[in-house]
This record gives C-alpha cells, structure tokens and sequence, in this order.
C-alpha cells in the first residue's frame, strides 16, 4: 500500500509518495514545490499573505497527487517557519483540513533525528563518526553521528532565507557583507566547536536543498550530466567542494544563471547557503564529503512505516 511523507519546509514543500517492499522503501513519486513561506515575513515571525496563498496553493496540488496514487497513510511534518511564527498553527489547520491529515509541528531536535534516520539510510555509515549538515531555509541541522547513534545534534536558526530576511545582502554579496555574515554564523555556531572537540570526525555528510544542487553542480562538471538520485549517495572531490564553494560566494545571480546543474530556485540561496558550508568546514579538518540524497522526509517515511 502507498505511503506519503509531506514535509512543509520554509522554502520548499515536499511529498514523496512510497510502498514497502521486502522490507526496503520502493518510491512510486517525488515532488517538491517552491513556497519560500519565510520571505517577506520570517523574521518578524509571521507568514506574510503572498507566502501563506502560495502554501495553499501547493497542497491543494498535493492532495490531488495523494488521492490519484491511492495514498493509505499520510505523514505531514511542519518544521522551522510554522513553529516559529504567529500564524504558523493557522496554516498548519488550514492544510490539515485540505489533506484530511494530522500536521505534526516538529521542534529542532526531532528534526535533526529524522535527518539522521534519513542518511543513515542513504550512506554506507560505519562505525566512524561523521557530521551530517541539512541546510533548510528556516533552520540548519548538525549532528554527529555513526551508523548506531547520535552522539550529537542541534537545530540552529541560521537558515539560509532566515539570513536572507535578516542582511538584506547584495547581488553579488559585497567583501563587508561577506565578513558580516560569516561573523554572524562562528558565533552562532559556538556550541559546534565544542562538540567537535569531544567527538572528533573528518569527515562531512551534507543533504537538502542547497547541498543537492552543489553536489548536481559537481557532477556536471565531472559528467556533463545530472545526478542520478537513485544512487542515494555521492562522494564529492574536496578539492572541487572548496573551490565551487568559493565561487558561489562572490558570484552574482547573472553569473549563477549559467552555472550547469543550478536549480533556479534556490538561485538566491546558493551564496549564504556555500557561505555557511564554508564556516562549518573551519571548524574541523576535513577530508572526506559526501552528499545524501536522503535526508527528512525520508527518515520520516522510514520511521513512520518500516519503523
């Protein structure tokens, strides 16, 4: 019987539509939608009129896919700009009314375990430990982790369209802006370094938005095409990462534009979101990245129905 995960981001929604075979997730359809539900409001805590209508709009779509594919079961799960701002519960009932389905209003930390349930099932974890980084709109979540457990984890308010609404940068980002921000996230990050000394790791797992469309980038300048997300997962070159992250940085949105394997729609996005990649990557000797193509709303279908 089919299954759905739908994950309403900050800046995007997400449905996966999947059945259980032999045990293992057998995907029937992938959606996502660009609501950008944080822009123009995020930061004064509410989901501005144009934001709220493009929701709507987005699950309406979304219910029609769940009654076409035979859905049996829904999961929906709200994360960062619903437990943050006034009218988040508001929308939340709304959408529960159109999917006739409960919203769960997650908190950082649950968040940040279904990532790792996502990954864990997506890369070939060992025993050794890694960082895993989900870049999101509303929030970015850390956590140290092996194949068995979680030795750590936290959910920062430092995602990219909450950075976006709170500097205002320019297009490109100026040097100033550049050290402003980058500023802004070490001291954010504080607790990071720490956790980092008691659990040391060389090596980073990165999923969601911006990290899939760096990794797309990366393979099309490797193979000139994009990347298959049937193959969970994607060893990337360090030495490309960096330099990729460097240049997605100073890049202006013209220049972007004509960067193979960009998604459009996080063309914004892309320079906070290598930004703040490339002040996780200062905190610890890094040598190993890999990308997930698995990250929450998977870990929520695997918990929820194969659990």
């Amino acid at each position: 019987m089919n299954c759905a995960v739908i994950d309403l981001g900050t800046n995007t929604f997400n449905l996966l539509i999947a059945n259980a075979v032999n045990g293992r997730m057998n995907e029937i359809i992938r959606e996502k939608r660009t609501v950008k539900i944080g822009k123009g409001g995020l930061n004064n805590n509410i989901i501005a009129s144009d934001a709220y209508k493009r929701a709507i709009e987005a699950i309406k779509e979304y219910a029609n896919l769940i009654q076409q594919y035979h859905v049996h079961r829904t999961k929906i799960i709200a994360t960062s700009a619903f437990r943050t701002t006034e009218n988040g519960p508001q929308l939340a009932s709304e959408i529960e009314n159109i999917i006739h389905s409960t919203v769960e209003i997650i908190d950082g930390n649950k968040e940040a375990e279904y990532i790792y349930y996502g990954i864990r099932e997506a890369v070939p974890l060992t025993d050794k430990k890694v960082l895993m980084l989900d870049i999101g709109g509303g929030s970015n979540e850390l956590i140290i982790a092996n194949k068995e457990k979680i030795f750590w984890k936290e959910s920062y308010k430092l995602g990219i369209s909450r950075l976006i609404e709170h500097f205002h940068p320019n297009d490109p980002m100026t040097p100033q802006e550049i050290e402003q921000i980058a500023l802004f996230i070490r001291n954010e990050l504080a607790t990071l370094k720490t956790a980092l000394e008691s659990y040391p790791t060389n090596t980073l797992v990165g999923s969601s938005g911006s990290f899939d469309t760096i990794s797309n980038i990366l393979h099309f300048k490797q193979v000139g095409k994009p990347l298959d997300l049937s193959q969970t997962w994607n060893a990337l070159n360090i030495m490309q990462f960096g330099r990729l992250l460097d240049l997605l940085i100073i890049s202006s949105s013209e220049q972007r534009k004509d960067i193979q394997g960009m998604d459009m729609s996080r063309l914004e996005m892309i320079p906070i979101a290598a930004l703040f990649i490339r002040i996780v990557l200062e905190f610890f000797k890094c040598q190993y990245v890999f990308h997930s193509a698995y990250a929450i709303k998977e870990g929520v279908w695997f918990q929820t129905f194969l659990k």
